[in-house]
């Protein structure tokens, strides 16, 4: 069996090659990407012979460990179309020992895993300065291509059955999305001229940290013996074994799944009442925010618009790297998720399709409509404004800073929903149909879309001009009467856009329903 999933294997591979002529070039050049990434990668381990053993310590761990983690989350995205899928081989009647190994065997041919053995290779170099770290070397290199391996294995295994399902691609490309989110400003962190030198404590201490992890532990035996750290060096090797186990032990239970359960079996639900159609009551405001509110929840449109708001105050940490004060970036991030929010509603009709018609045609008054779709985000945004206000006045050390930021952050929110209003109406463009991907933005042609944007973020930050004037002067010259007078111009300001936005885009909603009902049609 082994045998015949390995020819499986190779014959797979060589297919790979002898399809199209683009795709035979991309999987060609591809390969040698890696190939060639690798043989750099052990150049560069090699050359650390000749360097002290810290320093050798310092680079050498934190690639392989960087190495590891990249075998851990590549597969889970693509493990839906892994051809070595367990599943697919539920029905020829393998059973699960031979399969389990078979495929795990299987897997080592390939181009990824022979790169890592190229690093490992490297690695070995690197650490053969005496017999015995020789030995622990060569050791360590099998646990971490071993690693890598049943790290691939289980990846794809877990991403064809649980990435596999609409619902938890979303999933995944909000995780995506918060990766990247989190990746710039720690990328910002790392690039800091201390943090590239090899010697620097800061590297050093990631060595000593991504040793102890499943996916540095196997890379860090050779390094810590080799620089006296004897008994860490021998509690790492067991790590790196215990790790190798339970990769082992979860592949034989993924694969033992894969022959035993059905998948795709369908679920129910059961509602009791009407939800939000219930409590807000049969007027047409109540209609309306009840529906806006059950999209708010269960749409995933909605959610990935408005998770983003989370991942706001990560901007504080670029900042501070930049050498802005700490205590001065607490009072970013609150104005900045405000204007998000006031922002979200601004093509909100779009969001609806077709299924707008059902506003136009009930006959409901314009203005019932805008003040509806807004009730989702004033009823969740000012509480959270508030608290946020709270928060940050308390990481800035000064509780006068609590009506200043209430007052700008509650002006942006409404302005921005009384900008919407208006914009949603006038400036419809195409966005995501229901049902589809988040992601998947449809094409559209001319300038709707960035007008409608524009218009939003400077009307949002024209409405703001008196608050940020007043908020200055409230730090130039202290809180008395400036931080009060924040407070009441913002919010002030706010109703005003915000009442405005609504009664204007009320009467536009009237007149123009049947060009937003086919420019939904369109869309």
């Amino acid at each position: 069996m082994v045998a015949q999933l390995l020819r499986l294997r190779v014959d797979l591979l060589a297919g790979e090659v002898r399809g199209g002529a683009r795709r035979s070039v991309l999987v060609v050049l591809g390969s040698l990407l890696g190939l060639v990434a690798a043989v750099f990668v052990a150049g560069e381990l090699l050359a650390l012979r000749a360097t002290p053993t810290e320093v050798a310590r310092s680079i050498a761990v934190p690639v392989g460990t960087f190495v590891t983690l990249a075998f851990t989350l590549v597969p889970l995205v693509v493990g839906r179309n892994d051809q070595f899928d367990p599943r697919r081989f539920a029905v020829f009647g393998i059973d699960r020992r031979r399969l389990a190994v078979g495929l795990g065997v299987a897997g080592l041919v390939g181009v990824p895993v022979l790169a890592v053995a190229v690093v490992a290779v490297g690695q070995v170099g690197t650490w053969s300065r005496s017999g015995g770290t020789a030995v622990l070397a060569l050791v360590a290199a099998l646990l971490g291509v071993a690693t890598c391996a049943l790290f691939v294995r289980v990846g794809s295994a877990v991403g064809a059955t649980f990435v596999g399902s609409h619902r938890s691609r979303d999933a995944g490309w909000l995780a995506g999305l918060v990766i990247v989110v989190l990746g710039l400003p720690v990328a910002s962190l790392l690039l800091r001229s201390d943090w590239l030198d090899p010697a620097s404590a800061e590297l050093q201490r990631v060595a000593d940290v991504a040793g102890w992890t499943p996916w540095g532990a196997a890379w860090a035996v050779p390094a810590d013996v080799a620089s006296g750290r004897v008994t860490e060096g021998l509690l790492k090797l067991l790590v790196a074994v215990v790790v190798v186990a339970l990769l082992a032990w979860a592949w034989w239970a993924l694969v033992g799944r894969a022959l035993e359960a059905v998948d795709g079996r369908a679920t129910t639900r059961r509602y009791r009442g009407l939800g939000w159609f219930d409590r807000l009551g049969s007027n047409p405001v109540g209609a309306v925010a009840a529906r806006a509110l059950t999209y708010w929840a269960r749409d995933p449109r909605y959610r990935m618009s408005y998770l983003v708001i989370v991942f706001v105050p990560i901007v504080v940490l670029p900042l501070g790297v930049a050498g802005v004060p700490w205590q001065w970036t607490a009072l970013v991030p609150l104005p900045l998720m405000a204007l998000i929010a006031g922002f979200l509603p601004h093509n909100d009709v779009s969001y609806d399709n077709t299924a707008v018609w059902l506003h136009v045609a009930s006959g409901a008054p314009g203005w019932s409509d805008r003040l509806g779709r807004l009730v989702p985000v004033l009823v969740v945004g000012l509480p959270l404004v508030v608290a946020g206000a709270a928060v940050s006045a308390s990481l800035f050390g000064d509780w006068t800073a609590f009506p200043v930021l209430t007052g700008v952050a509650v002006g942006a929110l409404l302005a921005g929903l009384g900008l919407s209003s208006v914009v949603s109406v006038l400036l419809p463009y195409p966005t995501v149909r229901p049902g589809d991907h988040p992601f998947q933005q449809p094409q559209a042609a001319g300038s709707t879309a960035a007008v409608a944007q524009t218009t939003m973020v400077v009307g949002i930050l024209v409405s703001l001009v008196p608050a940020v004037w007043l908020a200055v002067l409230t730090a130039l010259d202290g809180p008395e009467p400036w931080a009060t007078a924040t407070l009441v111009v913002g919010v002030a300001v706010g109703l005003v856009v915000l009442v405005v936005g609504i009664v204007v885009g009320g009467r536009l909603f009237d007149r123009h329903g049947p060009d937003l009902l086919a420019a939904a049609q369109r869309n």
